[in-house]
């Protein structure tokens, strides 16, 4: 079934990642696309980092699901991704603020102002779990927009029959479409042709760091 989705607290506008490889024109438009950033099997209840569009992000499994959020506590800016998961809540490693499954700050240390519960809250991303991977956007407009990606299935060899996917990404590469559009001005083809390399290019780094490609490992079968 699909992972419960969290309503995203957004980015600031005109957001763009430290030492960003995009240009300040591209990189709100590929935040709009989709992408896969963890086969859903892999994701565990210690939080961990994986990076989208130059993005850290902490990825992490909570009681009621999983969990996306920007790498960075509110408080001092440390990886949210070198915290724990205690009782439901995400603890940062320094100073030991908790924050709930919405991304707000449910306790803080004594030392620290009390207003500080009210006022920290960590920047979190939608995650929504589709052909054995875990999907966000950084910029959410509307429902998901998640591409059909051929699997390939196989058999084991188990005396179970258990059936193991493989994900095809270069015969989904060849097939796979866009829509860029920053809502305001049309996007001229030969722009769109770029936008479309480029998030083939982040696909393609995605899909390497998880070890998926045409002889890639067995993902697990979806639930949706």
């Amino acid at each position: 079934m699909p992972v419960e989705q969290i309503p995203p607290r957004p980015l600031p506008e005109g957001f763009l990642p430290s030492n960003c490889s995009f240009s300040e024109q591209d990189w709100p438009l590929l935040a709009r696309q989709w992408f896969p950033v963890s086969r859903a099997d892999k994701v565990l209840a210690r939080p961990r980092q994986v990076s989208l569009l130059n993005l850290r992000l902490a990825i992490y499994r909570m009681p009621d699901g999983i969990r996306i959020a920007r790498d960075m506590c509110p408080h001092r800016g440390l990886q949210l991704s070198t915290g724990r998961i205690e009782d439901g809540e995400l603890v940062c490693a320094y100073h030991g603020l908790r924050f709930g499954s919405d991304g707000q700050c449910r306790k803080a240390p004594e030392k620290l102002a009390l207003k500080a519960v009210d006022c920290f809250r960590i920047t979190t991303f939608p995650a929504v779990e589709r052909h054995g991977l875990i999907w966000t956007c950084l910029i959410p407009h509307g429902e998901p927009e998640i591409p059909l990606i051929p699997l390939k299935t196989e058999d084991s060899g188990q005396e179970d029959t258990e059936l193991r996917f493989k994900l095809l990404p270069e015969d989904w590469m060849d097939i796979a479409k866009f829509e860029f559009s920053n809502g305001e001005l049309r996007i001229e083809s030969s722009h769109h042709h770029l936008l479309r390399n480029l998030a083939l290019n982040e696909y393609q780094r995605l899909f390497n760091e998880m070890g998926l490609s045409a002889t890639a490992s067995a993902l697990q079968p979806s639930r949706t």
